[in-house]
């Protein structure tokens, strides 16, 4: 299928919010007193949507994780190895070059030998992808270098791996060669009770998987509406499925408050809206659709085409950006954008090697 510059684009804004969260809350004096009232506080709505934008990233990668399969499920020896190289392919190089430039940035912060986020046994965990955030209480280890945004990597890692037992164990129950649609219903509402009893296991104990599936309906969501998309259905009974699931989280999550609670909320308002979008669109004028999507894509693919590089390495760069003395909100946007441009380019040449060495069979 071809590339959907939007799913860029959209990306690419989930990256600029994350960015821009970061840059907000890490570096208050440059902003404090410089800007209106007004505007500081569509800043802070905008950093506020840090967690809204890592669900989008969670919804936006099972989208393109269907897309990407063309129908060829990977649920067979040959489809699993050339899904696994791929995913190993896209996501392993930068991922360990961002853990070498945290670790660089930390030697420049003098803070390797002083924090134990930069410990080898933190290290370890991390090249295995079994760190989660802080915030998991009894979690084994933190994002390496206490660079935040390595959590979500684990998870997604984890995603990548269970959905070819997840779709082989769903498919063999219907006897099925094929992910119909139907099938696919069922296994999205087999995702959302995955992710509720694993929200409670969660709270008895912790293991790392069982913290990562908590959050696996978001990104199966994600699947669900590609298939949808990809199939050109337009069933009324699926919208009418992810809006019940999103009014049935949103009324666990009130009388439950948890923070896993909003994410599996927001990442069930987050597919739905999706689907209402894909409904109406087909609605809408071709030529006003056009235009809103050229400026989106103006103002977004650039930064989206390498927004898993800025994602990985941005936070180590600001960390040793807010030792600096003297740093003025003019030098940090200056090495923000340039910083921008060189992920672009890094991103663009981890895609363009073939890495033959993740490849099995």
């Amino acid at each position: 299928m071809q590339r959907i510059k939007t799913l860029d684009s959209t990306r690419g804004l989930a990256a600029v919010i994350v960015l821009f969260h970061h840059v907000f809350t890490r570096f208050p004096d440059l902003f404090a007193g410089k800007f209106p009232d007004w505007l500081l506080t569509i800043f802070q709505l905008v950093s506020n949507l840090n967690v809204e934008a890592v669900m989008l990233f969670f919804f936006l990668s099972g989208f393109c994780i269907y897309l990407g399969l063309k129908n060829d499920m990977p649920v067979t020896a040959r489809s699993f190895n050339n899904y696994t190289y791929r995913r190993l392919k896209r996501i392993l190089p930068l991922y360990y070059f961002a853990i070498l430039f945290t670790f660089i940035c930390g030697v420049l912060m003098q803070a390797v030998n002083a924090n134990d986020d930069f410990s080898l046994k933190n290290l370890l965990g991390n090249i295995f992808f079994l760190q989660c955030s802080k915030s998991y209480k009894g979690n084994w280890f933190s994002p390496y270098g206490d660079n935040g945004p390595f959590w979500s990597l684990s998870f997604e890692m984890f995603y990548y791996f269970f959905l070819p037992v997840f779709l082989l164990v769903i498919l063999k129950l219907y006897k099925s060669a094929t992910l119909t649609m139907h099938i696919n219903r069922i296994a999205l509402v087999a995702s959302f009770f995955i992710s509720l009893v694993c929200v409670f296991i969660n709270k008895l104990f912790f293991v790392p998987y069982i913290a990562f599936a908590t959050l696996f309906f978001v990104w199966y969501a994600g699947f669900f509406v590609a298939a949808a998309y990809a199939e050109k259905q337009q069933e009324y009974a699926d919208i009418i499925l992810l809006l019940f699931l999103a009014i049935f989280l949103a009324v666990i999550y009130f009388i439950n408050p948890t923070a896993t609670g909003y994410k599996l909320f927001f990442g069930a308002a987050i597919s739905a809206g999706f689907y209402l979008l894909y409904l109406i669109r087909k609605k809408l004028p071709y030529s006003f659709v056009a235009a809103l999507e050229s400026a989106f894509n103006f103002l977004f693919y650039k930064t989206g085409t390498g927004s898993y590089a800025l994602y990985l390495l941005h936070y180590p760069l600001l960390m040793v950006l807010k030792q600096q003395a003297h740093l003025s909100l003019f030098q940090l946007v200056t090495v923000i954008i340039l910083f921008t441009i060189f992920c672009i380019l890094l991103e663009r040449y981890s895609l363009s090697k073939k890495w033959l060495f993740l490849k099995f069979g």
